[in-house]
């Protein structure tokens, strides 16, 4: 569960300014193969959100940042104990895997809050998502 939200929050850093997030943009990286490349024994479908609906998701994503330094700190910072905690493999205990999970959550929610507030329209994106990652 800890790996799939740092794998979460991986895919957001590489579509806002060096860092994560969860959940909003991964789902944005999350996208099968295009139909006629998959690989064998892989099904493919269609990407989650169109690429119209990435642009605006980033493009959102990244205003929201740079216009609140304090979040992307945040952001940031639980990337570091992220990579930390991945880096003790399996000797991480379990408590501390679901509090990282915990502040994910919270951080993504403080996230989606700021993106509706810049731009209301980012609502039914952001419920495309919630719909195809309901353990969030």
């Amino acid at each position: 569960m800890v790996m799939k939200t740092i794998s979460l929050l991986s895919r957001i850093t590489l579509l806002s300014v060096a860092f994560g997030i969860a959940g909003v943009t991964a789902a944005v990286a999350q996208t099968a193969s295009t139909p006629g490349t998959s690989t064998a024994g892989s099904s493919t479908h269609a990407p989650l959100l169109t690429a119209d609906e990435k642009a605006q998701l980033t493009k959102d994503h990244d205003a929201v940042l740079a216009a609140n330094p304090d979040l992307k700190t945040q952001g940031d910072n639980l990337k570091k104990q992220s990579d930390a905690l991945k880096a003790q493999g399996a000797n991480a205990s379990q408590a501390d895997k679901d509090d990282i999970k915990a502040m994910h959550k919270e951080y993504e929610q403080k996230v989606h809050a700021a993106m509706l507030a810049l731009d209301p329209s980012i609502a039914p994106i952001l419920a495309k998502l919630a719909a195809a990652h309901p353990s969030k």
